[in-house]
């Protein structure tokens, strides 16, 4: 597939997260894939037996292991919960679901109550609901906390990117997953389901690029002739440490700027224990931001962040010539540990 761009459609670029609905669809087509395994094989395993009852209907309503999935994402857009999500899903205009659901064609097979849906029939739509709400509840929501921190740390870098260097410069940074070859952004790979050319002009569209830590192994392509965006739904999850910490056995989160929890202080002192929850907090920052937000100096900030990095909790990466720094998986199993036991007395 190749994306072309003029000048104005390249001012409209964006990134962000659309919340736990789009990741529940994405991870109904991910649980049917057998790709992968270094990732979200113990994941599979674990959430599997959970989908029940309308649960693998949906799975197979929605998307299919080979590729084309029901376009949620431009429908519905950005929702941060999944109870706004399938409000929108519900409240959706009736020639609008048709529209998308059409998509996935007479192919094999239904379940009655999924010809209802087809039609956009309201009870339908809501048995469908209940059942994404199902999904998330087995497949999403014991990590989400997790998930939601590394979504944000992903848009928090690719954010940066672009104020420093420009659009081209964050769609440079997709290699090799996308290919920038201006102006032209190809993805190597893609099989488009609907598009009868591998070539689209996204002609005053706006681009969404939407981290998922379920999309593996190609960014996926949604755009309707109707919609006034496009939105590129890209693999954020590549590492198998990452991988490992977001599927571990769910844990307690801290809230963002909550108070710095008296066990860690205890444990690291209390100057390092709030460089920790910064970093927690605020992935993606840079040392300065760190030193400000922190209350020390920047000296101090780089001291204590090296000696954190050197025990694994935090990681840094270099964009350019600044240093970004984002809490690991096992700095925040530690903070949650930390955080959930009571101070002593």
């Amino acid at each position: 597939m190749r994306l072309h761009f003029t000048a104005e459609d390249l001012a409209r670029v964006k990134v962000h997260v659309l919340g736990p609905l789009a990741e529940t669809a994405l991870c109904l087509w991910n649980l049917q894939r057998r790709d992968g395994r270094t990732l979200f094989g113990g994941w599979r395993a674990r959430t599997s037996p959970l989908v029940t009852g309308d649960g693998p209907d949906t799975a197979r309503f929605l998307s299919s292991p080979g590729g084309g999935l029901v376009d949620l994402f431009t429908l519905l857009g950005a929702a941060d919960s999944l109870g706004e999500g399938l409000e929108r899903l519900v409240s959706a205009r009736g020639g609008d679901l048709r529209a998308e659901f059409a998509v996935r064609g007479p192919a094999r097979p239904r379940a009655q109550w999924l010809s209802g849906v087809m039609a956009a029939d309201r009870p339908s739509v809501q048995r469908l609901a209940a059942a994404l709400r199902e999904c998330h509840r087995g497949g999403v929501s014991p990590y989400w906390d997790r998930v939601h921190h590394h979504l944000d740390g992903e848009v928090a870098r690719r954010g940066r990117l672009m104020v420093q260097g420009g659009v081209t410069t964050l769609l440079d940074s997709m290699r090799p997953m996308a290919m920038w070859k201006s102006p032209v952004l190809e993805i190597p790979g893609y099989r488009p389901l609907i598009h009868t050319s591998t070539d689209f002009h996204l002609a005053g569209r706006a681009l969404v690029l939407v981290p998922s830590v379920f999309c593996e192994p190609v960014p996926q392509l949604f755009a309707t002739a109707q919609a006034d965006t496009a939105v590129m739904v890209y693999p954020a999850l590549n590492n198998p440490i990452d991988a490992a910490g977001l599927w571990a056995h769910p844990a307690d989160t801290r809230h963002a700027d909550a108070p710095v929890p008296p066990a860690l202080s205890a444990l690291l002192g209390r100057t390092r224990a709030v460089v920790l929850c910064v970093i927690a907090d605020h992935p993606a920052c840079t040392t300065t931001q760190l030193a400000r937000r922190a209350g020390i100096s920047p000296a101090s900030a780089s001291e204590h962040a090296t000696t954190l990095r050197s025990a694994g909790l935090t990681t840094l990466t270099r964009e350019r010539k600044t240093a970004l720094h984002t809490l690991t998986h096992l700095g925040l199993t530690l903070l949650n540990t930390n955080g959930s036991a009571p101070a002593s007395t």
